[in-house]
């Protein structure tokens, strides 16, 4: 009995999914691509966004901290280590804000070509 009962719900799902492929609809990959970029790139400026403000944000926690080891305490070699360590932090956060810079000035001059192309194929198509 079991043995029928797998061939009938067999049999059944073969059904449904022969009846879903025939009506399956044709999907535009130039839309999804579109859609997926459209959003990659926003959340792509603001990863890096976030990641030079954290760079920067330690940066100046460690100048402040070695300023104040250097003047404050007597331990001078700590406020130096503080201060080169901030010096660190700030040279590996440049790269950072160069790229975001990069990646802004691109997607606005591509959306610009869109904007352009857009009014291009609009006045011709009349």
């Amino acid at each position: 009995m079991p043995y029928l009962f797998r061939l009938l719900v067999g049999l059944l799902f073969y059904r449904f999914a022969r009846a879903r492929r025939t009506g399956k609809p044709v999907v535009d990959m130039a839309a999804v691509r579109g859609r997926v970029n459209a959003v990659r790139e926003p959340v792509s400026i603001a990863g890096r966004v976030v990641a030079a403000l954290a760079l920067a944000a330690v940066s100046l926690a460690l100048l402040a901290a070695g300023v104040s080891g250097l003047v404050l305490t007597t331990l001078t070699w700590l406020g130096g280590l503080a201060l080169g360590l901030a010096a660190v932090f700030a040279l590996a956060a440049v790269p950072e804000v160069v790229s975001v810079r990069r990646t802004v000035r691109a997607r606005r001059r591509r959306l610009h070509e869109q904007e352009l192309q857009r009014e291009l194929d609009s006045s011709r198509s009349p």
